[in-house]
């Protein structure tokens, strides 16, 4: 049986022209498919692009109207805006890479807590 891609045509109230959404539970199934057709494997929005959208917005136009424009929800621009509302795109990757750091230190911290705890207990039984 061959596989079958299936994009559902969707159509936006006020805008000219309905647009095609990838159906996110096959998107896994069908990758070679999908990416011969362009479709990207990760859907998302790049730091920069964050940015960008945010810096618009600030710019005078509407929320709704950016929203409209790169396909995104109200409170997608909203959740965007309270945690990088302010920042340029190297702050941005400044924070991502801080709190990629921060995660491996919580690991490490994890890892040696947990050694120091069985070192205790082989103590323990040892006295």
């Amino acid at each position: 049986m061959r596989p079958v891609l299936v994009l559902v045509l969707q159509h936006q109230p006020n805008t000219p022209f309905p647009y095609l959404r990838r159906v996110p539970h096959l998107l896994s199934s069908h990758r070679s498919i999908l990416s011969s057709f362009g479709a990207s494997e990760k859907p998302g929005a790049v730091q920069s692009q964050i940015v960008a959208i945010l810096k618009e917005a600030d710019a005078g136009l509407p929320v709704k109207e950016v929203c409209r424009k790169h396909g995104i929800s109200s409170p997608t621009y909203y959740k965007w805006k309270s945690k990088y509302g302010g920042m340029e795109a190297s702050d941005l990757r400044r924070v991502k890479e801080l709190e990629a750091e921060n995660a491996r230190l919580k690991r490490m911290y994890a890892d040696l807590a947990l050694e120091n705890t069985a070192m205790k207990d082989v103590i323990a039984k040892k006295l």
